[in-house]
């Protein structure tokens, strides 16, 4: 398994780019991901960086992450759906964590409320560390015609204040969705 991190000075491959977009595509519903263009366009931004796991040179995980002022922002984090359940997903979160440690880091989750998939996927992130945080928040659509997302902001190591919560939502908002509260 090889790692690697793409962003400013480390450019992506247009071969890379397609792979985790391919994942992307099956991994999240269209009102949680930008199309393909966009999602291009995104990655040009400084703050914006993709981890990507490989297995003999092909893309088989990534996380995609803003590094913002007072936060690293887990945007979105998939595996080959072939290979999911093989604990590379938990390898590749502790690999992250450990690569900004120090930091602190936030992701969004599909409240557990919502079915056990998403229990699941929040009982994943908790056994890696982070925290849910109670708090409602919406996220902003990622395309025109798009919907809102309600989402929970789930943090590494300790829940947020109201406070700290506030400023991670003005962050994601202004700095990744691009919209004003």
């Amino acid at each position: 398994m090889t790692y690697n991190i793409f962003g400013n000075e480390n450019k992506m491959s247009e071969r890379i780019f397609s792979e985790l977009y391919e994942i992307m595509e099956y991994s999240f519903p269209d009102d949680e991901r930008r199309d393909r263009e966009a999602q291009r366009k995104a990655a040009e931004n400084p703050a914006f960086g993709v981890m990507t796991a490989s297995e003999n040179g092909a893309v088989i995980g990534f996380i995609t992450f803003w590094q913002l002022l007072g936060c690293v922002y887990i945007e979105h984090f998939a595996i080959a759906r072939e290979l999911r359940g093989k604990g590379l997903g938990a390898e590749m979160i502790k690999r992250f964590c450990e690569r900004f440690y120090g930091r602190r880091i936030v992701l969004e989750a599909e409240p557990p409320s919502l079915g056990e998939i998403a229990a699941r996927r929040v009982g994943f992130y908790n056994r890696l560390g982070f925290v849910l945080n109670g708090y409602f928040y919406l996220q902003p659509p990622y395309r025109n015609d798009g919907n809102p997302v309600e989402l929970k902001i789930m943090s590494l190591g300790e829940p947020l204040s109201e406070d700290d919560f506030r400023d991670v939502k003005r962050l994601l908002y202004s700095d990744v969705y691009g919209v004003r509260e």
